[in-house]
């Protein structure tokens, strides 16, 4: 199925947040960060292919167990 324009909009979002993620060093916003990583995974279109990722987002989000 083809991914919808909704999905690679969320996919757009979720690389721009693990960039975020892997710029700040601070422990808060890092928890924040994550927090709505899973809240946007949890609540994405189904059409959203993970596999279009970025190989860095995809190994970050594996490390965070938020890929499942």
């Amino acid at each position: 199925m083809a991914e919808s324009v909704l999905a690679s909009i969320q996919r757009r979002q979720i690389e721009i947040m693990v960039g975020e993620l892997l710029l700040t060093s601070d422990h808060y916003m890092r928890l924040e960060i994550v927090e709505r990583l899973r809240h946007l995974l949890a609540h994405a279109d189904p059409t959203l292919d993970k596999t279009q990722l970025s190989e860095g987002a995809l190994e970050e989000l594996l490390e965070l167990n938020l890929l499942h």
